[in-house]
């Protein structure tokens, strides 16, 4: 067995790369699809071309990396936030689970809340990954609309990230408040795996504006420690009505089915989703998301499950809309009243939808 790589220009500054482990035997050749093209030509294709491709990608030991990117984010100016006066006074929730197709959960028995959930709300059935690959550059993506240039699941120390533009900053620059909730992190702003908590499910803490990095040590104090809390926290943030205005979720590598099966995935969600929908940062105009990093399978498919949770969603929504991770993160925005994927790649922001038809209620297009 022989792993190799394909590179072609593209994205950013960077070559987009495809992945294969591929056996070479004489007078044959083994290679990842140039369908690897760009990703901003396969998203001008129909969605049953590029589902396609990507099937082949699989055959072929291929791990799609297409839409790897570096692009220069736009600086941040200080503004309010400009939310729709019907998500006004909601939080947003991110909940991330891992490693499943849409087929795995959804329809599954060993799955009955997840499923419950998708029939009272919003499902997203034209979702997609980013195409980048492994977690740790899709956790990137949410929460910054590229990956730069990262595809593998190095911890922070691995990965100084110097931009200033992802969700936290536009998030404190518009005047709102944001906290991440680790499952079994223990210690604030975990910069280093250990145990169940893997640090590559935990994005913000990769971003030097976050942990501290001066360019020699980490200073977590100065910011990460009072954003990025292990999850147990949550109980009391809830109890002494506390939780910011955009939160995000990830549980340990048992329950958001990395390492754990389907169904206890499912009573962890069970368990903890309630919490959330009897706050009322939730019932006034919240919403949840709950989605995954990428689909199952070895190597990784590009279809995860999405699923809206909202009193503003659209009850039952099967939408087969091609929506991707930068779509989810427009949406994130929109709710929130900031400006749209300012890391994103110029060329491609104008392309990215919001997630709107999930909703009853319209989107506010801030667009600073």
């Amino acid at each position: 067995m022989q792993r190799f790589e394909t590179d072609r220009g593209g994205r950013g500054a960077l070559a987009e790369r495809t992945s294969c482990v591929g056996t070479l035997q004489p007078g044959t050749q083994t290679f990842c699809l140039s369908m690897i093209a760009s990703s901003a030509s396969l998203s001008g294709m129909p969605l049953t071309f590029r589902v396609a491709v990507f099937a082949a990608l699989a055959v072929a030991g291929c791990s799609n990396n297409s839409g790897n990117t570096l692009a220069t984010c736009d600086p941040l100016t200080s503004a309010p936030a400009a939310a729709g006066p019907q998500w006004k006074g909601g939080t947003v929730f991110t909940v991330v689970m891992e490693n499943r197709s849409r087929g795995e959960i959804l329809g599954n028995r060993q799955a009955p809340y997840i499923n419950q959930l998708a029939n009272d709300n919003a499902v997203a059935e034209g979702y997609h990954d980013s195409f980048v690959h492994p977690s740790e550059p899709n956790y990137i993506w949410m929460v910054a609309g590229q990956n730069f240039g990262i595809l593998d699941n190095g911890d922070p120390a691995s990965h100084h990230l110097d931009s200033r533009s992802h969700i936290a900053d536009q998030i404190e620059a518009a005047g709102l408040t944001w906290k991440s909730y680790q499952e079994s992190m223990g210690e604030p702003c975990g910069l280093i795996s250990h145990g169940r908590y893997a640090a590559k499910h935990n994005p913000l803490a990769h971003f030097n504006d976050v942990n501290g990095w001066d360019g020699k040590t980490f200073h977590p104090e100065q910011r990460c420690n009072a954003h990025i809390v292990d999850y147990s926290e949550i109980d009391a943030d809830i109890a002494n009505h506390a939780l910011p205005s955009y939160v995000f979720i990830t549980p340990n590598l048992d329950n958001d089915m990395h390492d754990g099966p389907i169904g206890l995935g499912d009573s962890w969600l069970a368990n903890e989703l309630p919490k959330l929908m009897a706050t009322d940062n939730y019932k006034n105009n919240g919403v949840i998301f709950l989605l995954w990093d990428e689909g199952g399978g070895s190597p990784a498919s590009d279809d995860p499950p999405f699923i809206a949770i909202s009193p503003n969603a659209v009850r039952g929504m099967r939408s087969q809309v091609d929506y991707d991770t930068s779509s989810y993160l427009k949406t994130v925005q929109n709710i929130l009243g900031l400006g749209e994927l300012p890391c994103a790649e110029t060329s491609t922001r104008s392309t990215v939808d919001t997630m709107s038809d999930l909703f009853t209620v319209p989107m506010a297009s801030a667009g600073r």
